[in-house]
């Protein structure tokens, strides 16, 4: 069964999401910035017509503690992807995690005329819509980064509010991730002592790869302790 349209959901800020349809649309809009944030052999591969690649521009730029990098690094990146301050930013993935870590650091770095893509690539293929193997871009943007703190944990945001009793660390990893089982890239397996865990996946319908309505996902953050009165730190 198709997802109901965004605005039908019940969401606080549905203009967070993109349809696909309306993506559809607005293809050739002057100031739309459309971003695949998959790998660089997916986009190859095949990719939303006009899409250009954040794996062909660089990576999110972080610190070597982990993190966010500075607002120039992240001003080159944007700039390269031709993002300017009156772009419109569509961000896709299959979907994956990364289209989201771009669309939050595009905020906490001061853009906030962005927008996830609501079922990503697989959504926009299941819906037979045309793909493109040509390589696209955009004129160079003129972007200048200023971060947005209140949108951050730093490391030592982090040591200093755990064990708050209004805090909450939402481990949204793989559940190998959380439990110590499967190490990953991480040095230390496991997770923030207290940390609940609830995989970002889960967020997503299992079908239509959408998000949830808010009303399913309100009963899914809560069952976990992720309420709106809580300061809620992510990882």
């Amino acid at each position: 069964m198709p997802a109901p349209p965004v605005a039908e959901r019940g969401y606080a800020n549905p203009s967070l999401l993109a349809e696909t349809s309306w993506l559809a649309e607005h293809l050739n809009d002057a100031s739309l910035r459309l971003i695949d944030t998959r790998s660089a052999e997916l986009y190859a591969a095949g990719h939303i017509p006009g899409a250009v690649s954040l794996a062909a521009a660089g990576s999110i730029p972080r610190d070597s503690n982990g993190d966010m990098g500075t607002p120039e690094a992240f001003s080159a990146l944007a700039q390269a992807l031709g993002v300017s301050a009156d772009s419109s930013a569509v961000v896709y993935d299959a979907p994956g995690a990364q289209m989201g870590m771009l669309a939050w650091a595009m905020q906490y770095y001061g853009h906030q005329r962005v927008q996830v893509l609501d079922g990503g690539f697989a959504k926009w293929t299941a819906e037979g819509r045309q793909t493109s193997t040509d390589v696209s871009s955009y004129p160079r943007g003129s972007f200048e980064a200023q971060s947005v703190e209140d949108l951050f944990c730093s490391l030592d945001r982090a040591k200093a509010v755990h064990g708050s009793p209004n805090t909450v660390f939402w481990d949204v990893r793989a559940p190998g991730e959380y439990d110590g089982t499967d190490a990953r890239n991480n040095a230390r397996p496991g997770h923030i002592a207290g940390a609940v865990h609830l995989e970002w996946t889960e967020l997503l319908d299992p079908e239509t790869r959408t998000f949830r309505p808010a009303e399913e996902l309100r009963s899914l953050l809560s069952s976990r302790g992720i309420t709106p009165e809580s300061e809620i730190d992510c990882y």
